[in-house]
């Protein structure tokens, strides 16, 4: 199968791939072209902005929370109808869970055999960039670096300086150098860039582009996606449709509004693949819930910007704890436990009632409490699966759940195991048939965890 495809890597963090990304996605649509857009690693917000760009939902590609087989999986599946994906990766080129590169920037481009652009951060150095891109190329010979676009360049003699040492040194054409121009950069926020429902993003993404198309070749770097090698595709996918034997609907409500946004959208197409249907709905703006619903599934977000909204709809705060309360399945993940939990106590000290299934307080900190990869061994049964199983996960939040608030005999399905959770290595806390945690899961991330998900919901429809 032929898809043209590139990755955008860099020699570090915060030298400018999503920038570059962005700008390349939204210059290629411009030309006509169908951009599948991708990202490395466990990231919420960076797809956000990929896929209103792209007019497709950006995917994440990542073999710690899925495996070596289901991210060549997922590429495909994404990629289907596309003229050209593009995948911004993830910090340092080589950077990854380990000191072997698990999950990184580097694994994924081997993986597709997807030629790289490196984007280099030249603001303090000169002729001996060179050396840095050198190092870059020989570290690994397997990953093809097959250009170079210079970021935040002083001058054009800066430019001509790094220029010539790059391609004299290593051979690797540079195709384009970007001046400094800080007000095209992405804004950010406590985790990250600012959520793209309360940001203007045409406006900057309009600006970013005409900076990409001014000062990069776009021409030579659609030659190179298109010279990525012919890819097989795997004889069995997770994505394959399976038609549900009892002809019964299973409907899945799942929060998505401007507070509950952070979904893996592949575990969204995971359930529908396997039979469900999926009803969004708002915590924030609807009054109640969608009508005969089997499960919820609330994700991530930043609900502790929309406490104030999230308290006065106390219609929809009932309807949420009634449905646990009737033992209906509720998968909840960071923001959607904050949500689960009594109340919310912002930046500022206010406290905001919240949907108090859970008697425990969230306490948002200035400081980042948790981030990185989590592995949870589970404890007993749930609607993730039987006891002794583990699921892999991301937790990244500025928020903890305060423990003088939580009962003693607070149940947990997890025990965490790589990561920090909820309470002295204990995550997932259960309440009737909820899960709530600050692990966030890939459904990918063990091939049984959607139909175990989905007997949980099989469950409940018939009781």
């Amino acid at each position: 199968m032929e898809i043209p495809r590139i990755v955008l890597g860099a020699a570090r963090s915060s030298a400018g791939k999503t920038t570059v990304s962005s700008g390349l996605m939204s210059a290629f649509v411009k030309r006509g072209l169908k951009v599948q857009p991708f990202k490395v690693g466990p990231d919420y917000i960076d797809p956000s902005y990929h896929s209103i760009i792209a007019g497709r939902h950006s995917r994440n590609l990542d073999t710690w929370l899925t495996s070596k087989e289901i991210v060549p999986d997922i590429f495909f599946h994404a990629s289907r109808g596309a003229d050209i994906a593009v995948i911004e990766g993830v910090m340092g080129l080589y950077d990854g869970k380990d000191d072997t590169g698990t999950g990184s920037t580097a694994e994924i481009a081997k993986l597709l055999t997807a030629p790289v652009i490196l984007v280099v951060d030249v603001r303090h150095v000169g002729t001996s960039v060179a050396a840095e891109v050198l190092g870059y190329q020989k570290y690994d010979l397997k990953v093809n670096i097959a250009g170079i676009i210079l970021n935040k360049v002083g001058s054009k003699k800066h430019e001509t300086m790094t220029k010539k040492a790059i391609e004299r040194a290593t051979s690797i054409p540079v195709l384009g150098a970007l001046p400094r121009e800080e007000n095209i950069e992405m804004d950010e926020r406590h985790l990250g860039l600012i959520p793209t429902h309360e940001h203007k993003t045409d406006q900057q993404v309009s600006a970013v582009t005409s900076f990409i198309k001014d000062h990069v070749d776009l021409t030579k770097i659609f030659e190179i996606a298109c010279s990525a090698p012919k890819l097989i595709p795997p004889k069995r996918s997770i994505f394959s449709p399976k038609k549900r034997k009892d002809g019964r609907e299973i409907r899945v409500g799942v929060a998505f509004d401007e507070a509950f946004n952070f979904y893996y959208w592949d575990n969204i197409e995971l359930l529908e693949t396997k039979g469900c249907t999926v009803i969004f709905f708002s915590p924030v703006n609807y009054k109640s819930l969608p009508p005969d619903l089997d499960m919820l599934y609330i994700g991530g977000g930043f609900p502790e910007l929309f406490t104030e909204k999230l308290q006065e709809n106390v219609s929809m705060r009932k309807a949420i704890r009634k449905a646990a309360e009737d033992e209906m399945p509720i998968l909840a993940e960071c923001g959607g436990l904050m949500y689960l939990t009594r109340s919310i106590k912002d930046f500022s000290g206010r406290v905001y009632e919240m949907v108090s299934l859970i008697s425990g307080v969230t306490v948002m900190s200035k400081k980042l409490t948790a981030l990185g990869y989590t592995s949870c061994l589970l404890l007993k049964d749930s609607l993730l699966g039987k006891k002794g199983m583990r699921i892999r996960g991301h937790e990244f939040h500025y928020s903890f759940i305060d423990p003088e608030t939580l009962p003693n005999d607070t149940e947990y399905v997890y025990q965490v195991e790589i990561g920090k959770g909820i309470n002295e290595k204990k995550d997932g806390i259960v309440v009737h048939k909820t899960v709530a945690s600050y692990s966030h899961t890939h459904l990918a991330c063990r091939e049984d965890l959607v139909d175990e998900l989905i007997l949980s919901a099989e469950r409940y429809a018939k009781s």
